[in-house]
C-alpha cells in the first residue's frame, strides 16, 4: 500500500515515527529502498530532521541507476542537483553490475579496463567516501553465480572492494562462498538461502572451521586478514586514489595519505604478466619494496614485477 507522503500529517507522523524508532532501538544507520520513488520534498525534509537529531547517524539511499552521473545527482551537496536531496549516501549499482563478470572472467587478458572506465567517474559524486559499494545483494544474483573451482576471482574481488574509495558493504554469506543466480528457478530465492548449521541436530555447521570445506575457510581466513588490516588504517578510509589505465590485463591503482601509502596489483589475465613498474614510478616515488598484506612476503619494486595468472598483490609500500 502506497501513502501520501506529500501529506503534511502523514509526513510529520513518517518523520517523527523515524526519529522514536532510532532513540528505541539505538540503530546506527538506515537503507532507505527504492529511494526515488518516494516523495521528493518529503525525503528532503525528512534527511534534514533525522541528521539534526543524529548528525553522526547514516542514511543510505537505494538508487539503482546504471551509471555514476545519475547516482550522483541524488547525493547530498551534488553540483548536478539545485535542489539539494540531503541524503548523505547512494549505492554504487554499477560496479555491482559488472563486478561479477569482470572478475569471474577467463578471457585471456580479462575486462579491468571496465572497472577502471567506472571508477574514473569518481570525480562526480560530492563524498566519495559515503558511496557504498558492493559486489551482491538480496536482490541481485550471487558475485558467484556457481560453486568456485578455485579462489582467484573471490580474492580479486574482495581486495578491490576492501582497498578502493568508498564504503564497502558485503552480503551474508559472500565469506562462505555462498553463490547463486535470481535467474535460475526458485529466482531471488537462490540468494537468500539460511547458512547451514547454527541449530542442534544440523548436517553441516558453516559457523565452525570443522564444519566448512577447506576452501571455504580459505577464503574466511583471507577475507579475516584483509579486514583486520583495514580497520582503523586511514589511508583506505580517508585517503586519495590514483590508478592507471589497464596494461597487458594488469589494473594499478594507489591509495595515499600524508607520506603513506598503498599499492594494489591486479592481474585480470589468464596467463602470468611480467610489467614493468617505472610507469608507476609517480606512485612509487623511490621506495625500495611492498609488504603483501595477506603473504606478509616483500615485493620488490625493481625494473620488472613478473604477476601470477589472476593474481593480486596488496603491498604496504616502504623505503
Amino acid at each position: 500500500m502506497d501513502i501520501n507522503q506529500a501529506n503534511p500529517h502523514i509526513s510529520r507522523y513518517l518523520i517523527q515515527n523515524t526519529i522514536w524508532w532510532i532513540e528505541y532501538a539505538r540503530i546506527d544507520a538506515i537503507r532507505q529502498d527504492t529511494y526515488p520513488y518516494a516523495d521528493y520534498d518529503m525525503m528532503r525534509q525528512w534527511n534534514l530532521e533525522v541528521m539534526a537529531e543524529y548528525p553522526q547517524f547514516n542514511i543510505v539511499g537505494e538508487v539503482w541507476t546504471e551509471n555514476a552521473i545519475g547516482t550522483s545527482w541524488w547525493q547530498k551537496d551534488s553540483p548536478l542537483n539545485e535542489n539539494n536531496t540531503e541524503l548523505k549516501s547512494v549505492m554504487d549499482f554499477t560496479l555491482m553490475s559488472m563486478a561479477s563478470d569482470v572478475f569471474n572472467d577467463k578471457s585471456e587478458n580479462g575486462s579491468l579496463g571496465r572497472i577502471y572506465d567506472h571508477l574514473a567517474y569518481d570525480f562526480v559524486y560530492a563524498d566519495i567516501k559515503n558511496v557504498l559499494r558492493f559486489l551482491e545483494n538480496h536482490d541481485t544474483s550471487r558475485f558467484l553465480r556457481a560453486a568456485p573451482e578455485n579462489l582467484n576471482a573471490f580474492k580479486q574481488g574482495t581486495a578491490f572492494l576492501l582497498t578502493i574509495t568508498g564504503t564497502p558493504q558485503f552480503y551474508y554469506g559472500y565469506e562462505l562462498l555462498m553463490n547463486g543466480s535470481t535467474r535460475s528457478p526458485g529466482g531471488d530465492g537462490n540468494v537468500r538461502l539460511d547458512v547451514p548449521g547454527g541449530w542442534s541436530g544440523d548436517a553441516q555447521n558453516w559457523f565452525t572451521p570443522k564444519g566448512r570445506s577447506d576452501m571455504q575457510n580459505e577464503a574466511w581466513n583471507y577475507m579475516s586478514t584483509l579486514l583486520k588490516w583495514r580497520q582503523g588504517n586511514k589511508v583506505i578510509s580517508d585517503g586519495r586514489m590514483k590508478h592507471f589505465v589497464p596494461q597487458n590485463g594488469v589494473y594499478v591503482y594507489e591509495r595515499y595519505l600524508g607520506d603513506k601509502n598503498v599499492m594494489v596489483f591486479i592481474n585480470g589475465a589468464n596467463k602470468e604478466v611480467t610489467i614493468r613498474m617505472d610507469r608507476y614510478a609517480e606512485s612509487i616515488k623511490g621506495q625500495s619494496y611492498g609488504v603483501d598484506v595477506v603473504t606478509k612476503r616483500n615485493v620488490r619494486m625493481e625494473l620488472e614485477l613478473k604477476m601470477a595468472p589472476k593474481e593480486v598483490l596488496v603491498l604496504d609500500m616502504k623505503k
